[in-house]
């Protein structure tokens, strides 16, 4: 049994059950001091006392999640730099989407944008992949490439996160599970010596209560996510509505294929299942009797 604490007060406590067939990964959200209807601008102020670094480094993919939180800096003088990954495959660059977005972002904003690239045909075939994931159970071979990414950093980096996601559409609402693999950038940020936040947006229960709560009165259960999160951050700061990007880390080429990776993953590691338990601040925000659920969107 595997556990760690992230976010502010270590609201959210993480559990990993090691079997020798299927592992088992719980988040729970748990009832720490919480101040309702504060503003996200305070919230995000909040996630960033911790700095002492002379910039925030944004791991930024082109996505909204980081965009807001590139906007927050900038709005409050902080200073920020966004860190973009140029994905190669024998030479070639192959996130294009993610990299026309956030160089067109940086540029009208002003904001300082530094390009690494990764090598990634080489990244695996030689099994680096496997030094960064093998520690940690997971699964999904991208994301060694961000924690990858997260040792080039050389200030305060922050990835933009996500919420748990809410079954707005049911007569007694729940969440999504939140998945071990993204769930796992504090717990190796720590073992590296890294400050930094792994999940901006879920770094704390006032900001998860304040995006359970946006997503609840905007979404329908209908609406194509990335325009939703638009629509939902506009409310926050002015961003641009864009086409998803579905990551290139999912485009199968005849010189490469992630799937091998992840096939070579699952024999090592195997399958884990992953559930979520909230407690009664989350319960209030829900307005629901239920407290736990294994079920995705």
């Amino acid at each position: 049994m595997i556990e760690w604490n992230t976010g502010l007060n270590g609201y959210r406590k993480c559990t990993l059950e090691i079997n020798q067939d299927v592992h088992y990964f719980t988040t729970e959200l748990t009832d720490v001091p919480f101040t309702p209807n504060r503003s996200i601008n305070e919230i995000f102020n909040d996630h960033l006392e911790a700095n002492n670094s002379k910039y925030v480094e944004v791991l930024y993919s082109g996505g909204l999640d980081s965009e807001i939180v590139l906007l927050h800096c900038i709005e409050n003088n902080i200073p920020v730099i966004a860190i973009t990954m140029v994905i190669k495959i024998k030479g070639m660059i192959v996130n294009t989407h993610d990299l026309y977005y956030a160089e067109k972002f940086c540029r009208e904003n002003n904001i300082s944008h530094k390009l690494i690239d990764l090598n990634a045909d080489i990244f695996f075939e030689n099994g680096t992949y496997l030094d960064y994931l093998t520690p940690y159970y997971i699964t999904e071979p991208h994301v060694a490439t961000h924690f990858w990414l997260l040792e080039q950093c050389n200030y305060f980096p922050v990835i933009g996160g996500d919420w748990p996601w809410c079954h707005v559409n049911k007569e007694n609402r729940i969440l999504s599970p939140t998945r071990l693999e993204f769930s796992s950038y504090d717990r190796f940020m720590k073992d590296k010596g890294i400050d930094g936040i792994g999940n901006m947006i879920g770094h704390s229960i006032d900001s998860c209560c304040y995006f359970i709560n946006l997503q609840i009165n905007n979404y329908d259960g209908k609406e194509d996510v990335s325009f939703l999160k638009a629509r939902m951050y506009n409310q926050i700061n002015k961003v641009e509505p864009r086409l998803r990007s579905y990551g290139w880390e999912n485009r199968n080429t005849l010189n490469f294929n992630l799937a091998i990776y992840k096939i070579e993953l699952l024999k090592r590691l195997r399958l884990t299942k992953n559930h979520i338990k909230w407690g009664n601040t989350i319960k209030q925000q829900l307005n629901t009797t239920l407290s736990e659920s294994s079920i995705f969107k």
